[in-house]
Parts: C-alpha cells; structure tokens; sequence
C-alpha cells in the first residue's frame, strides 16, 4: 500500500505541477509565436492580408483568464496568460496603427474597451459575491464565451483549405505545439476537476486534430495561385490559453 500511495502521490505532481509548468511554458510560446510577423508588418509599415480583428479576442482572452487565475489563485493559469496580455496588447496597438481604413480602426476600438470595460466591471462584481464557486463560475463561463468565438473563427479557413485543397496557410510545427498544449491543460483541468479549463482544451484539440489530419490530407504545397508561406498567425484562433 506505501509504494501505491508513492505511485499516486507521484502521478499526483506530474499532474498537478510539472504538466500545467510545461503548459505554462508552450502556452508563452504560443502567444510570443507571432511576433516576428507583428513586427515583419512594423517594418514594411503594412499589415499586408492580416486580419488584425483577431488581436482584440487574443488579448481579451488573456485577460479574462488572468482575472480566472486571480479568483481561483492558480499560479499556472497566470503564468499562462500573464505575457501574453502584454503582447496580446501589443498585437492590438500594431493592429490599430497599421489598419488601412478608420472602418478597421473603430471595430478595434470597439472592440477592446469592449472588453476592457466587460472584464473591469466582472472583476468588481467578484468582488461582491461571497461564494467562491459562485464567484470562479461567473468568470469562468464568461471566459469560455470568448473562447467559442476564438474557436468559431479557423471554420471559414478550414472551408477554403478543402476548397482549394491546399493547406498551406497551417504552420505545422505551429500547429503541433498548439495540440500538445492542449492536452497538457486538458489533463490537468481534468486532474482538478476544473470544466472551465478541460472544457475548452478538449475543444481546442478537436480543433488541433483537425489541422493536422488537413495537413495530412492536402498538405503544406501552396496552390498555384499562393506566393505566402504560412504565418503563426494562421490557426491563432484555434489556440487556447492557457
């Protein structure tokens, strides 16, 4: 029985501090992995065909997870998130200051004091609620409603690699990263018995999985038409993070 309870007790630490360690770690990764396009688009002074509608979800994603991690006091949520507020931020500045149109500007605009004002006055209600689970409920659902619009966004680029039949605009090694990722924080959102944090992540890997078998099947040549190499920033979407 002492050798099964040191087995457990093992299996235990695996779980509950070097998997979500690692996780911390890829999930920086993740968020700093596009940051030689950000800055390649501050050299050429253009954002080219980049999307910047993204970096305002990306940003307040972090953001609602760091306010998680702080409710719940989860050191491997916050070291998830914690960089990656600071350069989902600075994702949004580059966005707004090379956007080609005020139209482009404004949605930015909207969109992060949107998010900003959202996350400030939920971070005070927690305040006021006296139940903890109550509490780390209410942020935790509301952090999963950004997260489903995260996820909602890769279809349309799913859609155009099978109608073109071509998936290049998948950065693979990217991509990969992105799938372990998830099933480190799926393990250990399970391993807590935390839905708020295996919920998502097994939604992420589905859609992981999904890029990989797209590689798999069409592979990485770009069509004809295509002069593009893939951007990190293809598939950010389909990541979570933590």
């Amino acid at each position: 029985e002492m050798a099964d309870d040191g087995g457990d007790s093992v299996k235990t630490q695996l779980l509950v501090v070097w998997v979500p360690i690692l996780g911390a770690i890829l999930s920086t990764g993740l968020g700093l992995g596009p940051m030689g396009d950000i800055l390649r688009c501050r050299r050429n002074r253009s954002l080219g065909e980049m999307n910047p509608d993204v970096f305002p979800l990306l940003f307040g994603n972090g953001v609602g997870w760091v306010i998680y991690a702080c409710c719940t006091r989860n050191i491997y949520i916050f070291a998830a998130n914690f960089t990656n507020v600071m350069v989902g931020m600075f994702y949004v500045l580059t966005g707004y200051m090379l956007s080609a149109s005020d139209s482009a500007r404004q949605r930015i605009e909207i969109m992060t004091l949107a998010f900003l004002g959202m996350w400030s006055a939920l971070g005070f209600a927690a305040t006021q609620i006296a139940d903890e689970t109550s509490r780390n409920s209410m942020m935790g659902a509301t952090a999963n409603v950004i997260v489903l619009l995260l996820f909602a966004s890769p279809l349309s680029t799913f859609a155009n690699i099978i109608r073109e039949k071509t998936a290049a605009s998948i950065n693979k090694p990217f991509a990969l990263v992105q799938v372990l990722n998830c099933i480190l924080w799926l393990a250990y959102g399970l391993s807590i018995a935390d839905v708020y944090i295996w919920g998502p992540n097994a939604m992420g890997l589905g859609l992981g999985i999904i890029q990989i078998v797209l590689l798999a099947v069409y592979g990485s040549k770009p069509a004809l038409t295509d002069s593009f190499e893939p951007s990190l920033l293809d598939g950010a979407e389909a990541r979570y993070p933590p």
